[in-house]
């Protein structure tokens, strides 16, 4: 008897090399693939209209299934009706207790906030607050002068602004389109009311910003990518340093980032203290996956970034369970292989297991 494995995205892409790659190597297990959107399933039957990996051809065909018993779900939501629709439908598949999930995701960034601030990793989480008001931003940026502020569920860099006071007054500063657009406010009055504005929306958080600047005004950041191997053990998959552009405000690959090795990195910076820093980072690697998992649920896969302040001290700045593949692809090419069978062997491991109870999580 095979496994059904279902690839779950918003917008399924055939074209995928990660998905094609993933297809290409369940050649090799007892496992049927499939890929679908959480919209292709009919409510009335619960038949998916969606696409099935022939290993014959070796290509993605259009096919009607039943719901695949394990789910890798990359689905990323915006604030659209669509999204919304899609949200309530996956956590319909989440509450089926024929349906497994490889990883049940992470709850928005503020609700991390509120529960690792009284765990282990409290001492490397970065303060943060969450935006209620125009007055009550202005009340923090006063107070620390420098802040970042970012959607409480934000990917990819979307709507992260970087406040300051300056001698001209207030100066709001985003990325569009791979350019800093820069947003003066002379008068307090107008920068409460353009928050006011905002925060109908999207809800934000906001922290103090942390010094993560080379000589020439980069931003950079480790991202560290985690995956669970076929036993169900947590692994490091790759680590990396992610640089921005001169004056710029974030390090995300999709924004023209430009990626390089740990080691490169430390020979650039070699007045860091690399033995206690790297040492400190193998301790919270060790603790984080394990504690995410006992706080909210089942995860398979976790991106973390981090950033190292100018004093060598160690911060968590984000953290993602449903991370890209571009670190691996830039810096270890050669890896790419066991990308494509991770969720195979996982989804090898559960199906073996069998897992009868299963925190499923409500995000």
């Amino acid at each position: 008897m095979n496994a059904t494995l279902g690839i779950m995205s918003l917008t399924p892409e055939t074209i995928s090399s990660y998905y094609q790659g993933i297809g290409e190597k369940s050649i090799e297990y007892n496992i049927d693939l499939y890929l679908f959107s959480p919209h292709d399933i009919s409510p009335t039957n619960e038949i998916v209209e969606g696409y099935y990996f022939d290993k014959e051809k070796v290509e993605w065909c259009k096919e009607a299934f039943e719901i695949p018993e394990f789910i890798y779900d990359r689905t990323f939501y915006t604030k659209d009706f669509t999204s919304k629709q899609a949200k309530a439908i996956v956590q319909w598949l989440k509450n089926k207790p024929e349906v497994a999930f490889l990883g049940y995701g992470l709850p928005d960034k503020w609700r991390q906030y509120q529960t690792l601030k009284g765990s282990p990793l409290s001492s490397y989480i970065v303060a943060t607050e969450l935006v209620e008001s125009g007055e009550q931003l202005l009340e923090v940026l006063v107070k620390e002068k420098d802040l970042i502020m970012k959607p409480i569920d934000g990917a990819h860099g979307f709507a992260v602004y970087h406040l300051s006071i300056t001698t001209d007054g207030i100066v709001v500063r985003t990325t569009k389109k791979s350019n800093v657009i820069h947003r003066p406010f002379k008068y307090k009055s107008a920068f409460i009311q353009w928050v006011d504005q905002l925060i109908k929306n999207h809800t934000f958080i906001v922290q103090k910003r942390l010094t993560n600047l080379t000589n020439n005004g980069r931003p950079f950041d480790l991202r560290v990518l985690l995956q669970k191997d076929q036993n169900g053990n947590w692994h490091t998959v790759e680590r990396g340093i992610r640089l921005g552009a001169k004056d710029g405000i974030l390090t995300n690959i999709s924004a023209g980032s430009t990626v390089i090795t740990v080691n490169k990195w430390k020979k650039e910076l070699s007045h860091f203290q690399w033995d206690y820093i790297e040492t400190e980072l193998d301790e919270i690697l060790e603790l984080m996956p394990s504690l995410l998992e006992k706080e909210f649920a089942p995860l398979f896969e976790i991106g973390v970034d981090f950033i190292i302040s100018e004093d060598n001290s160690l911060w968590i700045l984000d953290m993602n369970s449903k991370p890209g593949r571009k670190l691996v692809q830039s810096l270890s090419p050669h890896k790419l292989d066991a990308l494509y069978h991770a969720p195979l062997k996982y989804c090898e491991h559960l199906f073996t297991t069998r897992y009868s109870t299963i925190d499923r999580g409500d995000f």
